[in-house]
């Protein structure tokens, strides 16, 4: 599982739904913080493999359910309010100890970065990790299948929208608008 960084706290617009970019960046930094990680491929246009991984693409789009989206996105929002509070709370210790320093980088699934920080440290970043692990499974998806969800609305402009407005009617559904 990768936290690839506990970033500075969400900011809401005046209404309270996520912006666009901030969905994005919510959205990659939850990927990197559960093993997602860009791969580059070179595919010919002439091999048959091509043709296979654009129909393998193919069918997780048409498998993700609606009910998939709105479990995705509660885990979102989840996770993104529990990585807001570990961030303060992480940040607030590195200030304890020197202060102006910033928060490096906590990837959960590489022991280095989280060996190199303080052991106090260690432990709220490896109880983050749990818990965003957590978080997903209690909403009925694996982090397999968040993972695909999420290199897919990384893609496909119209599943990132789709997956937008469905935080958007969470959030208003919680506010009670």
């Amino acid at each position: 599982m990768n936290i690839k960084a506990l970033t500075p706290i969400i900011q809401l617009c005046p209404q309270g739904l996520l912006s666009r970019s901030l969905l994005v960046a919510t959205l990659s930094t939850l990927g990197l913080m559960i093993s997602i990680t860009p791969r580059w491929s070179n595919f010919s246009l002439d091999s048959i493999f091509t043709k296979a991984v654009y129909a393998q693409e193919s069918l997780i789009e048409q498998a993700v359910t609606r009910e998939e989206v709105t479990k995705y996105a509660v885990s979102v929002l989840k996770i993104e309010n529990l990585r807001t509070e570990v961030y303060r709370e992480i940040k607030n210790e590195f200030q304890k100890r020197s202060p102006g320093v910033s928060v490096p980088p906590i990837i959960c699934n590489d022991k280095r970065s989280v060996n190199e920080l303080p052991e106090n440290i260690q432990v709220i970043a490896v109880s983050y990790c749990n818990q965003a692990k957590e978080i997903i499974e209690r909403n009925d998806l694996t982090v397999s299948r968040f993972n695909e969800i999420t290199q897919l609305q990384r893609k496909d402009r119209t599943w990132q929208e789709k997956i937008q407005a469905e935080l958007i009617r969470i959030q208003k559904q919680q506010t009670g608008n």
